[in-house]
């Protein structure tokens, strides 16, 4: 059997007395620090382009899947995992995933620290008001046509919750994408549609994204790069392990709660209905949600 990596484990309970100012339960800060620093040269590898977008409660996601990790090491279960074939599945999925938990949880808390995640952005006027009316277009025809694509409808729940312009930036990615994976059917719709939506989408984007970064210091940059890129690794490593987990344990009654959606138990904003397109005149933007 591989050697058990520990670090991620979920520990006991620590008292609850003080427990605005405790760390979450199964994180320690300085394995944190270590995690994030040996992890470091594969965190740099992840391109801009693959960054994941943040849409749930990070910090109720890592716990969670710190409590996947703790379970994923125990002997029968560790077991089962490495029994699968080399060639389709890689047990540092297994092996790494609290190490990855720790240096995101660390990475998240150092993002707070510094400020990034709850400072504003100036948008451009003219940018924003278009971001907010291609938007508003393409968003009622993906839901429309689409909220039965089973494909499609958990790209539409994660898109739906959500405040501020990097939503609205991401918004905007997840929907071109859409229109490009379906064209054949979101070109029919003869109200909402355009042609060149889920190019402009892209542009403008990227344009908010690129004003948003421009506002950051330094500092600020590289924490929440460490942020976003060590929550882009947990996200990978954790849907490989969930992908696997479901198909081994497929017979266990229990296995959607032992590997469960990320999205479904860190949802921000649960059960709210189809947002409404953005307002086109505010111009200050949250800053990275989280």
């Amino acid at each position: 059997m591989p050697a058990k990596n520990t670090k991620g484990v979920v520990k006991p309970s620590q008292s609850s007395k003080n427990a605005a100012n405790a760390e979450p339960v199964g994180y320690d800060h300085d394995e944190g620090r270590t995690a994030l620093a040996a992890l470091q040269p594969e965190l740099e590898k992840i391109k801009d382009t693959e960054l994941i977008t943040i849409r749930v409660d990070v910090e109720t996601a890592l716990l969670a899947c710190l409590a996947v990790a703790g379970y994923a090491q125990s002997p029968g279960v560790h077991a089962q995992f490495a029994r699968l074939p080399k060639e389709h599945f890689d047990m540092a999925a297994v092996d790494g995933l609290g190490q990855a938990c720790s240096a995101a949880l660390f990475a998240l808390k150092a993002a707070k620290k510094s400020g990034v995640l709850e400072s504003e952005a100036i948008i451009p006027a003219e940018i924003a008001n278009e971001a907010a009316e291609v938007e508003g277009r393409m968003q009622p025809v993906c839901e429309y046509l689409l909220s039965d694509d089973p494909e499609i409808r958990p790209v539409l729940d994660q898109l739906r919750p959500g405040t501020g312009h990097r939503d609205l930036a991401n918004d905007l990615i997840g929907y071109a994408e859409i229109y490009e994976s379906r064209h054949d059917v979101v070109s029919r719709d003869p109200k909402h549609f355009r042609p060149g939506d889920a190019a402009r989408a892209k542009v403008l984007a990227k344009a908010i994204l690129k004003a948003i970064s421009a506002s950051m210091s330094h500092d600020e940059r590289e924490a929440y790069l460490a942020y976003v890129r060590s929550w882009t690794l947990v996200y990978r490593r954790y849907e490989e392990v969930r992908a696997a987990g479901l198909w081994l344990f497929r017979a266990d009654a229990a296995k959607d709660a032992r590997f469960p959606s990320l999205f479904a138990v860190a949802r921000p904003n649960g059960g709210r209905p189809r947002k409404q397109p953005a307002a086109p005149a505010p111009v200050v933007a949250a800053a990275p949600d989280h």
